[in-house]
C-alpha cells in the first residue's frame, strides 16, 4: 500500500522538487513506513512515493523504481495478484530472492506490452510511469478502482496524487467545490468520467489509462466488459466448479500480509462476506494461520427481531458459520448508540470526500478500530458479491418473457416459489421492465410517480433545478424511476461502476492502517461472472444458485438455504435520537455556509431533527424501523449533514 504523487513542469519553469516535497508531506498519513523522491531536473519532473507495508514483499520494495538504464521511472500503489503468470510470460523468476516486486512486475509489463500493460495486470493498483525516451507520463488504475488516483492538468504542468490533498500542495490549485457534482453525490448518481467534487481536480476513472505528453493527454478505457463475448452455456456443474476455483484463488491471493500482522474479515448472515470468510478460513487453516471474523450487531437486548422480512441481528447466523472453523476467532461488535456525525468528523480529513452512509460507517469504523488494535493489517470484504459471485439472476426472467419462452419462464417461476420466494418476485422480475408504470406502482415495485424521486436526499429544490439534476441523471444513463432491469449484465456493470471507492479505501488506511480487500471484485472472477449466461445464476429457479452450489459443504447448509437477508445497523436510530441536539447544532452552523445553505434543504432537515424523540427516552421505547424513517432520517438527514459537514470543512480553508 502506497501513496504516490508527482509533478511535471513541461514548460521549463523548473522547481518541481520543493512542490513534490510538500505533496509528500500532505500524503504522509497514507504511507508512514518509508518514502522516496526522485527528480529529473532537466525535464522538470519529480515523483513521490510513500509506503505503508501491507504485504511481506513490501519490506524489499524501494521507489521510485528506476529501470531501462534510467529511461523509465515508476511509482506504484499496487498489489499484483497474477504475479506468477506475469513472471512466466515475461521470463522472470517466479519465486525466490530474485522475484520482482509488484512494482517491478508493472515496469517489466510496460517494457513488454507498452500502454497495453494495464489490461494484463490483476490486482489492486494505481501507478504512474515516466518514459523519458517517449517523453510521456503513463498512468493507469485497476478496473474496479480499488486504489485512488487524481490529477490536475494546466498550462505548463501536470500533477497527480493518490488523494486530492496531495494536489492541493501544488500552487494555483484550489479546493473549490463543483456544485453540480455535490448535487450528483447527494442524489447517489453514478460517478462520471474524470469529474470530482473539486473543480480543479480530476480523477482517473477505474479501468482507464492516461497518457500525457505536455499539453496533450489521451484517456483510454481498457476494461470493456460489455464488449466481451458471452461464454458458452456449458455444463452447469462445470461452471460451479470453475466459480469455486476462481473464487478460492481470489481469496488466497488477498491473504498476503507483513510478518507479525494478521488477517480479518467482515462476516454477516449474507452470502458474500460469509463465503469470503469460509474460503479464507479454509485456506489459512492449510497454512497453519488464523482468521479474525467481525460481525456488527445491535446492542444487547435490542427488541425488533425483524424488519421487512430481514434479520436485525446477524450474529447468530454468523456464529454458526464461524463455529465450523477451528481457526476463526469470531468477534461481535456492538457499538450501541453512537453519534454518527462524530465518526464522520473523524474520517473527513483522511477521506477528502463526504461519508456516504453515516449509519453503516459507525460499525465499519468500529470494526476497523478493533482490527487495528489486534494488529490486523488486512480486512476482507464481500462488497461486490451481489453483482458477481452471489448474483441472483432475476433479470433472466425478463429475458425469457421478451423471447416468448413461456414454458421455461413458468418453470423458473415455480422453482423460485419452491425455493421460498414470494410469487410477487417472479412477477416483478419478468414483467417489471415492460409493464405500465401504474401497475408497478400498485405492486410496490417502483416509487409512486407523484413522489419526489429525490425524497431520499437532502437536496434543496431550487438548487436541484439550478444544476439541472434531472439532465445530469440522463447524461449518466441513470433511471430515476428505478424500474427493474431487463438486462442483468448491463445492470451489474452499471452498479460496479456506480461508486468510486478508492478514497474510502485510503481513508481506512490512514485512520487505522487497515488494507481492505474484496475478493468478490477480483478481475478474473468478475469477468467470468459477467460472461456467464444468466440462467446459471438462477438454475432451476434457485436464486444465487451458482454460489450456493459452489459453497456447499464449506458453508452451513442452513446458511445457504436461508432466504431472509440481514439488516445492518438496525439500531441506527438510537444513536440518531441520542445525538439530536448535536444534529440541530450542526444544522445551525450549516445555515452560515454559502454553499450548504443553498444545496441542502435545511428547513426540512431541521424539522426532521426537531421531530426526533427526546434523547432521554429509554432505547426500549423507541422504534423507528419504518421505510419512511429510513428515507427521511437515515438517508436524507444523516447523508445531508455528512455532505454539509464536508462542505463546511472545505469552506473553512484548504486542508
Amino acid at each position: 500500500m502506497t501513496a504516490i504523487a508527482g509533478l511535471w513542469r513541461f514548460d521549463g519553469s523548473g522547481g518541481a522538487r520543493p512542490v513534490a516535497e510538500r505533496m509528500s508531506t500532505a500524503l504522509a498519513a497514507y504511507g508512514p513506513d518509508r518514502s522516496g523522491l526522485q527528480e529529473a531536473r532537466e525535464q522538470g519532473l519529480a515523483l513521490v512515493w510513500r509506503q505503508m507495508r501491507v504485504t511481506a514483499e513490501d519490506s524489499v520494495d524501494r521507489q521510485p523504481l528506476i529501470g531501462a538504464g534510467g529511461a523509465l521511472w515508476l511509482v506504484a500503489d499496487a498489489r499484483i495478484d497474477n504475479g506468477d503468470e506475469l513472471a512466466d510470460a515475461l521470463g522472470l523468476p517466479g519465486e525466490g530472492p530474485d522475484r520482482p516486486t509488484d512494482a517491478g512486475l508493472i515496469m517489466a509489463a510496460y517494457q513488454r506490452w507498452g500502454e497495453g500493460c494495464a489490461d494484463r495486470l490483476v490486482g489492486d493498483f494505481a501507478f504512474a510511469l515516466w518514459d523519458r525516451q517517449a517523453g510521456r507520463l503513463f498512468l493507469a488504475r485497476d478496473f474496479i478502482g480499488s486504489r485512488p488516483l487524481y490529477f490536475a492538468h494546466g498550462p505548463g504542468f501536470f500533477a497527480f496524487a493518490s488523494m486530492p490533498k496531495g494536489l492541493f500542495a501544488v500552487p494555483g490549485l484550489s479546493d473549490a467545490l463543483d456544485e453540480a457534482e455535490i448535487g450528483a453525490y447527494l442524489a447517489l448518481l453514478p460517478a462520471h468520467g474524470t469529474r470530482t467534487l473539486y473543480r480543479d481536480i480530476s480523477r482517473l476513472p477505474p479501468g482507464h489509462s492516461l497518457t500525457v505528453r505536455g499539453e496533450a493527454r489521451r484517456l483510454e478505457r481498457y476494461w470493456r466488459p460489455e464488449a466481451a463475448p458471452a461464454a458458452p452455456a456449458g455444463d452447469y456443474r462445470e461452471q460451479v466448479g470453475e466459480l469455486r476455483r476462481l473464487y478460492s484463488r481470489a481469496v488466497r491471493d488477498r491473504l498476503r500480509v507483513p510478518a507479525g500482522m494478521g488477517v480479518g474479515s467482515h462476516l454477516s448472515a449474507g452470502f458474500d462476506s460469509a463465503s469470503v470468510t469460509a474460503l479464507a478460513a479454509d485456506e489459512l487453516a492449510r497454512q497453519g494461520r488464523g482468521l479474525t471474523a467481525f460481525t456488527a450487531a445491535p446492542r444487547e437486548g435490542f427488541a425488533p427481531p425483524a424488519y421487512q422480512g430481514r434479520a436485525t441481528d446477524e450474529s447468530p447466523v454468523a456464529a454458526a458459520l464461524a463455529a465450523r472453523f477451528a481457526n476463526i476467532d469470531h468477534l461481535v461488535i456492538r457499538t450501541g448508540p453512537v453519534d454518527p456525525l462524530q465518526r464522520v468528523e473523524q474520517y473527513l480529513p483522511a477521506q477528502d470526500q463526504p461519508v456516504l452512509n453515516p449509519c453503516n460507517h459507525v460499525w465499519i469504523s468500529a470494526i476497523e478500530a478493533e482490527a487495528a488494535r489486534r494488529r490486523i493489517r488486512v480486512l476482507l470484504t464481500g462488497a461486490m458479491g451481489n453483482m458477481t459471485a452471489s448474483y441472483d439472476g432475476r433479470p433472466h426472467l425478463a429475458q425469457l418473457f421478451r423471447r416468448g419462452r413461456w414454458l421455461r419462464l413458468a418453470r423458473v417461476a415455480i422453482g423460485m416459489w419452491r425455493d421460498g420466494t414470494n410469487l410477487k418476485g417472479p412477477f416483478r422480475a419478468a414483467l417489471g421492465p415492460y409493464l405500465p408504470r401504474f401497475i408497478l406502482e400498485w405492486q410496490g415495485a417502483v416509487p409512486v410517480a407523484s413522489t419526489d424521486p429525490f425524497i431520499h436526499t437532502a437536496l434543496a429544490a431550487d438548487f436541484r433545478h439550478a444544476i439541472d439534476l434531472d439532465a445530469i441523471a440522463r447524461e449518466r444513463g441513470w433511471d430515476l424511476s428505478y424500474r427493474p432491469w431487463a438486462d442483468g449484465k448491463a445492470m451489474r456493470i452499471a452498479v460496479l461502476n456506480r461508486v468510486d471507492q478508492g478514497a474510502v479505501h485510503h481513508a481506512s488506511l490512514a485512520r487505522h492502517g487497515i488494507d481492505t480487500r474484496d475478493p468478490t471484485a477480483d478481475r478474473r472472477l468478475v469477468d467470468f461472472c459477467l460472461a456467464l449466461p444468466e440462467q446459471h445464476f438462477i438454475h432451476e429457479g434457485r436464486t444465487s444458485s451458482l454460489l450456493r452450489d459452489a459453497m456447499a459443504g464449506l458453508m452451513p447448509a442452513a446458511h445457504l438455504a436461508q432466504r431472509r437477508r440481514g439488516y445492518q445497523a438496525a439500531d441506527w436510530y438510537e444513536g440518531v435520537v441520542a445525538s439530536r441536539d448535536t444534529l440541530l447544532a450542526e444544522i445551525t452552523r450549516l445555515e452560515s455556509s454559502p454553499l450548504a445553505s443553498r444545496a441542502l434543504d435545511l428547513p426540512r432537515l431541521r424539522a426532521l431533527a426537531a421531530a426526533l424523540p427526546d434523547p432521554s427516552t429509554p432505547p426500549d421505547q423507541l422504534n423507528m424501523l419504518t421505510r419512511a424513517n429510513e428515507q427521511s432520517h437515515r438517508l436524507a438527514l444523516l447523508r445531508g449533514l455528512s455532505v454539509g459537514r464536508f462542505i463546511r470543512r472545505v469552506e473553512g480553508g484548504n486542508g
